[in-house]
């Protein structure tokens, strides 16, 4: 069956101009979501995965330049003004955050903040939204006499309830979800994860998820692509990564979760402001050569699947 691809991103280059130089944080990044899934995003932290992201929603600072083509359900979006962008942000495209309580407005109460949602994206009477509200709170698993609660009232994980409910309050067709966990404990973790995979099948939804915890990656992807200093190194279906990953920093990765007591990554992340003639990950990897030092590698397609390296992992 032929997969039906809801948003298309393609040679993606985004760079912070700041007093001291340019941050390259993206360097040609192309994927795909296909409708109904899981694509997750993983990598180090400051890989630059959480900006690519926040670039699709434009939500970056103004010192953000952003080239490359991003596509909607067939459209470009990337060329349309932020009124017309506005339409699509939060009624087609939500974005949920690591901490809820930077998103939540704290002097307004949880429901309010719900239905001013919805109504600030449908003509609809307060009593409507009202009860849009209501029927979130309860897909949410909170009660409905949170309604009138504020924020601080909340635990941890119920403010990150709130922040899925207020983003899935117009039933959008992609949900962003930046590190939507990090900041939780084990237990609250899972009703998270469990609570989205639960949304998304019940509206199709399709999930952007970023973040460096490749248990949560196991659990919540249909397909993964590995990030690495602004570069996009692999994608692959889950079963198959986890299975023989093909890029030497993708098994690096997942050589951390076997032993991560005891096996860490050698090296340090590059300074994304430097420029790379080759790999950004030779001097971290026990497989380059001294071509990797100056070519750069292409992305290359095998087996269905994207990786950019001059020396592919055997399967």
């Amino acid at each position: 069956m032929k997969k039906e691809k809801l948003l298309e991103v393609e040679q993606l280059n985004i760079k912070f101009t700041t007093s001291i130089g340019d941050v390259n944080v993206s360097d040609n990044i192309n994927f795909t979501l296909n409708k109904g899934e899981t694509f997750c995003i993983v990598g180090e932290s400051g890989c630059g995965k959480s900006v690519v992201a926040l670039s699709l929603t434009r939500l970056l600072p103004e010192n953000a330049v952003i080239n490359g083509s991003v596509k909607f359900e067939g459209f470009t979006i990337s060329d349309l003004d932020d009124k017309e962008f506005a339409k699509i942000r939060g009624q087609k495209i939500a974005t949920i955050f690591e901490q809820p309580m930077s998103c939540i407005n704290p002097v307004m109460r949880i429901g309010e903040q719900i239905a001013e949602t919805y109504r600030a994206n449908f003509k609809c009477s307060k009593k409507e939204a009202k009860l849009q509200a209501l029927k979130k709170l309860e897909e949410v698993k909170l009660p409905a006499n949170r309604y009138n609660a504020y924020p601080h009232e909340l635990s941890g994980g119920m403010q990150q309830r709130v922040m899925i409910a207020i983003a899935l309050a117009c039933n959008p067709q992609l949900l962003i979800a930046d590190e939507p966990t990090t900041s939780l404990d084990v237990t609250v973790q899972y009703q998270i994860l469990e609570l989205l995979q639960e949304l998304k099948e019940k509206y199709h939804m399709t999930i952007l998820m970023i973040t460096h915890d490749m248990g949560v990656v196991h659990d919540m992807a249909d397909r993964i692509g590995v990030m690495y200093a602004g570069n996009m190194m692999e994608i692959a279906e889950r079963d198959a990564f986890f299975k023989q990953p093909l890029h030497p920093y993708a098994q690096e990765l997942l050589n951390v979760v076997k032993d991560p007591c005891h096996y860490t990554i050698p090296g340090t992340v590059p300074n994304l402001m430097e420029i790379f003639s080759g790999c950004p990950f030779e001097p971290r990897c026990q497989k380059a050569t001294e071509m990797c030092k100056t070519y750069k590698p292409e992305n290359s397609v095998r087996d269905e699947r994207m990786v950019r390296c001059l020396n592919v992992i055997p399967n």
